[in-house]
C-alpha cells in the first residue's frame, strides 16, 4: 500500500491500495471482510479472530481482490510464517510431528501437509542453479541439496535466494524466512498463489532482468 497526500490546507497523507495488478490504473477500497488467523508475530503462536481484511477495485477494469498484509496468505486460517515454522522445527529441529503441532496450535496432519507442501513447491537443483548466478564471487550457490531432505533444501535455498535477490538490489517483502519473501513477492506482484491442494506456479522473478 501507497500514502498519496489528500487535498487539504493540512497536508495530511490518506492511504490508498497499490495500483491494479493487472492493468495498472488507480485503485479504491471496495469494502471488507471479517476473518480469524492463527500467527506469531508478537512472540507465542496465538489464534485472533475479528480480524478485518480489506478489499480493494480497480477504476478502470474493475477487478477487484483482498489486500493481505504481513505474512497473512489466500485460503489461509494459518500465516506463512507459522507453516514455515512448523517444518523447520521438524526438517532441522528434528521435533516430532506431534511435538511441532503442540508448539503452532495444529494436528499432525497439519505438519505434515505443510512439509509435503514446502517439498513439493520448487524443484532444489532449480533453486541452486539461480542461487549460484546470483552468486557474486562464483561459488556455489548453497548447500547441496542432496545432502538435506526436500523440504530443507527448499528452505535453505529459498534464504539464500531471497538474500542474493536483495543483493541485487530486488525489493522483497519483509519476512523471516526467504519463503516467506518470495511467495509474498508472487502474490503482492502478481497476484500468484500457491495453494496447498494445487500444483504451485513457477516463481516469476526472471534472472535475466537482473544485472549479473
Amino acid at each position: 500500500m501507497r500514502y498519496l497526500p489528500a487535498t487539504g490546507p493540512k497536508g495530511k497523507y490518506e492511504e490508498r491500495p497499490d495500483p491494479c495488478i493487472r492493468c495498472r490504473a488507480p485503485a479504491h477500497w471496495d469494502g471488507t471482510r471479517t476473518v480469524s488467523e492463527v500467527h506469531n508475530r508478537d512472540g507465542p503462536v496465538e489464534h485472533k479472530a475479528g480480524i478485518i481484511r480489506r478489499r480493494a477495485k480497480c477504476s478502470d477494469c474493475h477487478w477487484s481482490w483482498t489486500v493481505y498484509e504481513k505474512d497473512s496468505y489466500p485460503h489461509r486460517l494459518f500465516c506463512l510464517g507459522i507453516v514455515i515454522s512448523t517444518v523447520v522445527m521438524v526438517v532441522f529441529g528434528r521435533y516430532s510431528l506431534t511435538a511441532a503441532a503442540g508448539e503452532h496450535l495444529c494436528t499432525r496432519t497439519t505438519v505434515r501437509r505443510y512439509r509435503n507442501w514446502v517439498s513439493a513447491l520448487f524443484e532444489p537443483v532449480e533453486l541452486m542453479r539461480a542461487c549460484t548466478q546470483l552468486e557474486p564471487h562464483g561459488h556455489p550457490g548453497g548447500l547441496p541439496p542432496s545432502s538435506m531432505e526436500r523440504a530443507g533444501a527448499n528452505l535453505h535455498l529459498t534464504d539464500r535466494l531471497a538474500q542474493l535477490l536483495v543483493g541485487r538490489g530486488v525489493r522483497l517483502p519483509a519476512g523471516r524466512y526467504g519463503l516467506v519473501r518470495l511467495l509474498l513477492n508472487e502474490l503482492v506482484r502478481y497476484a500468484s498463489v500457491s495453494y496447498l491442494t494445487k500444483q504451485s506456479p513457477p516463481l516469476s522473478i526472471a534472472l535475466e532482468s537482473i544485472q549479473l
